[in-house]
């Protein structure tokens, strides 16, 4: 897929440098570059080290990618020039690098008035913790989730899911837009930051937890209670979730699509630990002889709710995905086709899309340079002292 020209998008005319690694900084302005930003991938002369990830074809797509050594007082100048022709800054370095370089926001701030100024940390500034480094599992430690998570086994478990990246991402664009919108009534830019341990306190809060009274909308049990129950193995080896309820008036019980008699909760638990397992037992072989396919016509005939479970490879498959453009085909540069996640945010009036690979690096540093009016031979000096 080539990078796509469209007549009108929400964000014409925004610039952005992008200085982020790892998933928050990079999927958030993701967000951003698909409906229209012009995004600025700016990368070392050989490239970021993030792009060993496979995800990176995804967080890096529909931008351009310039490379420059900020570590060289040339490469500084360079980014410092870029700052004037944008209107946006993200970084995730660790804290104190960008003010190595003279490229934090205090630097910039007085020569750039207009400029916000994006920063992606672990923990907070201003905060015993913001000069510990920090990364996704430490987040998770600090803030319960790896206590919160149901398992094997009772006590704290390592999450496999970085929860705490993926909420930030979806702050990010948030943060920024807010900063432009605040810009548009003073005329002046600002330093916003989004935390890794901000990310995971926003979606636990979600969940309204009562974490002083250990009480949790779902909450964690050993072994794993009726959630995990409504797991169930169909024949050919397919499984599929039918939840316990769902605010439905169902004209049937799940009982009696399988061919049991009803019990309901209240006798059911009032069972006999024997009594309960055997019940238990015939119910899920009564699943297993069934397909999957004509157990979710059935129950959601019957007003139950029901879903295939399918291997993630599978998900891209689903018809209500492809009919809305949430999976579409990238043609990678360096690997070929590949299957992604299209916009995940839709505008009825200006719709976004993707607007190409992840650029290979450097691809775009003449282009970029260029517009600052760098020649070729200063571009050729450049590239020879390391500086691109």
């Amino acid at each position: 897929m080539g990078v796509i020209l469209r007549a009108v998008d929400a964000l014409d005319g925004l610039r952005i440098l992008d200085l982020t690694g790892g998933i928050a900084g990079p999927l958030g302005v993701l967000q951003l570059a698909e409906h229209g930003a012009d995004v600025i991938k700016v990368e070392p002369p050989r490239g970021s080290s993030a792009r060993q990830l496979p995800a990176s074809r995804v967080y890096n797509r529909s931008r351009r990618s310039a490379t420059i050594d900020l570590n060289q007082a040339d490469g500084a100048r360079l980014f410092r020039d870029l700052c004037g022709t944008a209107d946006v800054v993200v970084e995730a370095f660790a804290p104190g690098t960008m003010a190595q370089w003279g490229l934090d926001y205090e630097s910039l701030r007085d020569d750039f008035p207009r400029l916000v100024y994006c920063s992606v940390p672990a923990w907070p500034s201003g905060t015993r913790f913001e000069e510990i480094p920090g990364y996704e599992a430490l987040v998770h430690a600090r803030t319960g989730q790896q206590w919160e998570t149901t398992s094997f086994r009772n006590g704290p478990v390592f999450l496999h899911s970085p929860v705490a990246s993926l909420s930030a991402a979806m702050l990010v664009p948030i943060a920024i837009m807010s900063a432009l919108v605040a810009r548009d009534r003073t005329d002046r830019g600002q330093h916003v930051e989004v935390s890794l341990l901000q990310g995971v306190l926003a979606l636990t809060t979600q969940n309204w937890n009562w974490t002083d009274r250990g009480q949790h909308l779902l909450p964690k049990t050993h072994p794993p209670g009726v959630h995990q129950g409504s797991i169930y193995e169909c024949a050919n080896g397919e499984w599929i979730h039918v939840p316990a309820s769902g605010g439905t008036q169902p004209t049937r019980s799940v009982a009696s699509v399988i061919g049991l008699e009803d019990v309901p909760f209240n006798e059911l638990f009032a069972m006999s630990t024997a009594e309960r397992d055997d019940y238990m037992a015939r119910w899920r072989e009564a699943f297993r002889r069934r397909t999957r396919a004509e157990l979710v016509e059935e129950l959601r005939e019957s007003g139950l709710l029901a879903e295939p479970i399918v291997a993630p490879h599978e998900r891209f498959d689903h018809p209500q995905l492809q009919a809305t453009g949430s999976v579409v085909e990238v043609a990678d540069p360096e690997v070929g086709p590949t299957t992604q996640i299209g916009v995940t945010i839709f505008l009825e009036g200006t719709p976004g899309a993707v607007r190409g690979p992840q650029p290979l690096s450097g691809a775009h540093t003449d282009e970029v340079l260029g517009a600052l009016g760098h020649s070729d031979a200063d571009l050729g000096e450049l590239r020879r002292s390391g500086v691109i």
